[in-house]
């Protein structure tokens, strides 16, 4: 009997590995197809899928009918795509600050709570070994509530010789900028009354 005549049972979709379920977004005109299974691991998207806010069935199953998003660009979708990735393969998020930034803005904003944590420890080792300024660090702590990163990103603009320049000014914004320098002041005038009075224990500067 040949092989070929031989019927065989048809296999089974695995309940976990089998992604036969996409979905179709659009940031910033770039179309992006995600598992639905990834997806889930989020509580914002886990609320999604199984509402109506979908708004039709069609939405997101194909690319003409993509998910649109707003209020993000394709840079952090891109970003936390290629963390996602990462995490299949088990793999370290080896990236500069500024991708892991911008994931770390999406899994915040879509409540991915594991990434969320992983990022963090990644980042926090990173700020550990020097090398990340503190206005970006105070950015980011902002942005995506991590008050741990905030106070000593301030103490190190407090702190260092040279002041804050344009572009962290900017950044920073009037009221935050206000407040490191009414910081700066104190410490400066702490310092010179420190100095005068070291200066007056002196004999030949007291007594002229």
């Amino acid at each position: 009997m040949s092989n070929d005549n031989i019927q065989r049972t048809p296999a089974s979709r695995h309940p976990r590995y089998y992604d036969s379920e996409y979905l179709t977004f659009e940031v910033d005109e770039y179309l992006f197809k995600l598992p639905v299974r990834r997806l889930k691991e989020s509580k914002y998207f886990q609320d999604i899928l199984g509402s109506e806010h979908l708004g039709g069935s069609a939405e997101g199953t194909s690319d003409e009918h993509p998910i649109a998003l707003g209020g993000i660009t394709s840079y952090e979708m891109e970003s936390f795509v290629e963390i996602l990735d990462a995490r299949v393969f088990g793999q370290k998020a080896q990236r500069e600050w500024k991708q892991l930034a911008a994931a770390l803005h999406l899994v915040t904003m879509w409540e991915f709570e594991n990434v969320r944590t992983s990022l963090v420890e990644d980042m926090s080792q990173m700020i550990n070994k020097g090398g990340v300024e503190p206005i970006d660090r105070i950015e980011v702590s902002i942005q995506c509530r991590i008050s741990d990163w905030l106070h000593p990103a301030y103490q190190a603009l407090c702190d260092r010789a040279e002041g804050v320049t344009t572009e962290e000014a900017k950044r920073l914004g009037m009221d935050r900028l206000a407040a490191i320098y009414r910081v700066r002041d104190r410490r400066h005038a702490n310092t010179a009354a420190q100095n005068a009075n070291t200066r007056c224990q002196q004999p030949h500067y007291c007594n002229g």
